[in-house]
């Protein structure tokens, strides 16, 4: 917050020292639409049955994906010239993350005449627990036309506080059980979760956008805009949800599958279009 206080104040003074006289304010709603989304194939690996003619073929997948949610927006931008100005802007972007898939596969192959016995199971899907991504940026903006109708485009780094993300998952340790009677499976499931540190750092990137201002009265104009984030990949590790005791082999299968399965690699990049209204003094 002192950063951005200090970059408010150097974003008033300087352009007023050169006798700038226009400031912009601005503020805006609208949707963001991110890029994320991550698939996890995982299973417990091999495993090695100590009878002739049994196998077993196993693994499972599952991918998050993020959509998008509600953007608030506001800025401020000195004019130092008619078409050249800074602005400094703070805006917040919602959006989810949730399961769109999450399925397991089983093949035990049986000693001779037994046909093999398969299972295709779907787990419970999940959603993400992620707050509103807010970062605060400082621009260099740039504008064209005439009072009723101008054109925008602003870019410049954006600092990304804490991303506070947290999911639960259930997976798939494998089959832990075969009745060679009945050919039926016992397969087992755990719920895993990655959450992020609590204070997570923060981190620069970059953005972008474009708009159009339409004139209202002297000094208001309707703005429809576009506009691009980017910050670099947080990672969040999985363990598991609950520390309620495994018999020992699905301890162990446990541990395979956490072994295997890849980190929640959260990329904060999303685009957003927004409309809003703006007014010059």
């Amino acid at each position: 917050m002192r950063k951005a206080l200090v970059a408010l104040t150097a974003l008033f003074t300087v352009p007023a020292l050169a006798g700038a006289a226009e400031l912009e304010l601005t503020g805006a709603l609208g949707y963001s639409f991110p890029f994320y989304n991550q698939t996890f194939p995982y299973g417990s690996g091999p495993i090695d049955v100590p009878l002739p003619g049994l196998g077993i073929e196993q693994g499972g997948e599952f991918k998050l994906e993020g959509s998008g949610g509600l953007v608030l927006g506001g800025a401020a931008t000195l004019y130092a010239t008619e078409g050249f100005g800074f602005e400094l802007r703070l805006d917040s972007a919602d959006m989810a993350v949730d399961t769109v898939s999450n399925s397991y596969s089983v093949r035990v192959d049986l000693p001779p005449p037994t046909d093999p016995v398969t299972a295709d199971l779907e787990l419970e899907r999940s959603k993400a627990d992620l707050k509103a991504l807010t970062p605060w940026s400082f621009n260099l903006k740039l504008r064209s036309g005439g009072e009723s109708l101008r054109f925008t485009a602003s870019g410049g780094l954006s600092r990304l506080g804490s991303v506070e993300f947290a999911i639960e998952q259930t997976v798939s340790l494998g089959v832990v059980a075969v009745n060679v009677e009945t050919n039926e499976l016992e397969i087992a499931t755990v719920r895993l979760q990655s959450v992020s540190a609590v204070e997570s750092e923060s981190s620069w990137g970059g953005n972008l956008g474009l708009g159009i201002q339409i004139g209202i009265g002297e000094r208001g104009a309707l703005v429809l805009e576009g506009r691009g984030f980017y910050f670099p990949t947080r990672t969040f590790e999985w363990e598991r949800a609950t520390d309620e005791p495994l018999p020992p082999l699905q301890e162990r299968l446990l541990e395979r599958v956490l072994d295997r399965l890849d980190p929640v690699e959260f990329k904060p990049w999303w685009a957003q279009a927004s409309i809003g209204f703006a007014i010059r003094f």
